[in-house]
């Protein structure tokens, strides 16, 4: 079945916003608290109703962009995008907030709002749904900003737009029910977080182009969308597609190319290896609904129909790329290290294989007493010797700390505290 739209995305990013919107209503509320639309606003408030509004976007902001991976597991990956999101959110609210203001006033006056004097409901109104779509456009923009894609940017502020102008609409209409300011901006700004996070997650949604769905295996019924030219899969948290807690699954396992309208796969696993349609492949275009096995985990691929004028499976011609420094399958390999699970990692003698924690190494260790860049073996002679990298924990060679050793068949082989046995 053609899953297009990510229910467990949007049910996340919907229910995160709200928090956020509640969250960030607390230091509204404590600078608004027993302010009126009659009274006039003194520098203090002025200022530091910028400043909670600015807190008010980053909290938003910051847990939308956290809502990515559809988990409550916190990861580096979350954090880091939580941050940069939160300062993102935090700078545009300034301006956004300035001219918010600025049309909210404007509309009020004309409405009668002046002098202390009680003007017209619907001028109110049309202020509010005008200040809030204001500030939820650049919330979203700042949102989608903070993946680095300025299609996201786009997205997110016609996400935003929307949730905004819905946020606005119910603000005032509570707080007439409830006679209640407190109240009507709880569930106002909760409202317009709820809305932004909705609106956010279905423009995502509608506009993705290619995504993978979990069938089997522990997370079962997840999707991941596809975007960039490269999405690294494995067990390491690094990872785009993050598939945690099989030992089947290597760090980084494989590797998903976009060239053009194509997605290929690329295999990176030595001893398990990567199948599709039931073949073990190493690099392979993928067309609609062709299924993955990865260790225990079992994945289908799927695009959008008419994405790309198609409308049925295909198998185009697909260009692969350079290959990388450890490709798996490479026929000039002449060593593996061999984990005491059994794992074999290939060591080509042409290359310089780096090892480390960092998913930018050859070999990906996801062992927190490994350094990110740990050390490197390279061919020496025609022979094999390993290098620290200045590693905190160390290298050890037939349990010797080393800066630099040759390596000989059935060395028992030590990065920090990963043990690997060297055959060649």
């Amino acid at each position: 079945m053609n899953r297009t739209i990510n229910r467990r995305e949007l049910m996340f990013k919907a229910l995160v916003g709200l928090l956020g919107g509640a969250l960030g209503w607390v230091p509204v509320e404590i600078v608004n608290h027993g302010h009126s639309l009659t009274q006039v606003e003194s520098a203090w408030l002025v200022y530091g109703n910028l400043f909670v509004m600015a807190i008010l976007a980053g909290v938003i902001g910051a847990l939308i962009a956290a809502s990515d991976d559809q988990t409550f597991t916190i990861t580096e990956q979350m954090k880091q995008r939580a941050l940069r999101s939160f300062v993102i959110c935090f700078l545009l609210s300034a301006p956004a907030t300035y001219f918010s203001n600025r049309a909210f006033s404007a509309i009020l006056a004309a409405g009668g709002w002046v002098g202390g004097v009680q003007g017209s409901i619907f001028y109110l109104i049309l202020a509010r749904v005008v200040g809030w779509t204001l500030m939820g456009m650049m919330l979203g923009l700042g949102v989608g900003l903070a993946t680095g894609s300025m299609r996201n940017a786009l997205k997110g502020a016609a996400g935003g737009w929307v949730g905004g102008f819905v946020g606005g609409m119910v603000f005032d209409p509570i707080g007439m029910l409830t006679s209640s300011g407190m109240l009507s901006r709880f569930t106002g700004f909760s409202a317009v977080g709820l809305a932004i996070g909705l609106f956010i997650g279905l423009a995502h949604e509608l506009t993705k182009t290619a995504w993978l769905v979990v069938e089997a295996g522990r997370l079962r019924g997840r999707q991941f969308r596809l975007d960039g030219p490269t999405v690294t899969i494995g067990r390491a948290e690094e990872n785009a597609i993050g598939l945690f807690g099989d030992p089947g699954v290597q760090p980084r396992h494989a590797i998903l190319e976009r060239q053009g309208e194509i997605y290929a796969i690329r295999n990176l696993a030595v001893q398990a290896g990567t199948i599709v349609n039931g073949a073990r492949i190493e690099t392979t275009a993928l067309a609609d609904r062709d299924r993955i096995q990865i260790g225990g985990y079992e994945l289908s691929f799927h695009e959008r129909v008419g994405a790309h004028g198609a409308s049925a499976p295909r198998r185009p011609a697909w260009t692969p790329a350079a290959p990388l420094p450890n490709a798996p399958a490479a026929a000039a390999k002449t060593a593996y290290l061999e984990s005491a699970a059994g794992e074999r990692i290939a060591i080509a003698a042409s290359s310089r294989v780096t090892i480390g924690r960092a998913l930018e190494n050859d070999i990906v260790i996801n062992d927190a007493s490994v350094s990110r860049h740990h050390a490197a073996i390279e061919a020496n002679g025609g022979g094999f010797r390993v290098i620290d990298l200045n590693s905190q924990n160390g290298c050890f060679v037939g349990g010797q700390r080393i800066s630099e050793a040759p390596l000989s068949d059935g060395a028992a082989v030590r990065f920090g505290d990963a043990v690997y046995t060297f055959h060649g």
